[in-house]
């Protein structure tokens, strides 16, 4: 019995944790959203990703686009979530995948690594639009000049994108 406690409690605890992430996600304005791989393939084949370029994932959620820019690219990358439940899954995910080498998780709000924008090659996201209209007057002055950002489903308002068909649409700048 004292067994069964334990491990009710543990799953308590968890969902508890991953209620108050969804909370807090909602509340930065940038809930956990996740599209399929094929979608993060194509996004990153429209910018050429290559090998040991920097991705920058902006609210990462579980990492998985950033295990795939390593995996099947080459790259490596680095992750920002706010969410702590998912910041915990995306370290998870990441050493499962055993791509710990390649890639960090940090966690936070992404108007608080500005270095890491900085130092990207490709800038990769999946916000909302009420996000993206915060966050597009420094994210392109912060970019490097030749970086790639990539948005997903999403289009920045004041600047011109290419657009690859699929669903999401993937918006290349």
């Amino acid at each position: 019995m004292l067994v069964f406690n334990i491990i009710f409690l543990i799953f308590a605890l968890v969902i508890l944790l991953w209620q108050v992430s969804l909370i807090v996600a909602i509340i930065a304005g940038a809930p956990t959203v996740y599209s399929r791989d094929r979608v993060i393939i194509e996004a990153f084949k429209g910018v050429s990703l290559k090998k040991n370029q920097l991705v920058v994932d902006l609210g990462c959620g579980n990492a998985r686009s950033l295990v795939i820019a390593s995996r099947k690219f080459g790259a490596k990358g680095v992750g920002i979530e706010i969410s702590p439940f998912y910041y915990l899954w995306a370290k998870i995910n990441v050493l499962a995948h055993g791509e710990a080498k390649n890639i960090k998780i940090k966690f936070g709000n992404i108007r608080n690594n500005k270095e890491d924008i900085r130092n990207a090659d490709v800038i990769y996201l999946y916000l909302f639009d009420k996000i993206l209209g915060e966050i597009e007057p420094w994210i392109f002055r912060l970019a490097k000049p030749h970086s790639k950002i990539i948005s997903l489903a999403f289009p920045f308002k004041n600047h011109r994108a290419n657009i690859v068909k699929t669903k999401p649409p993937i918006y290349i700048y």
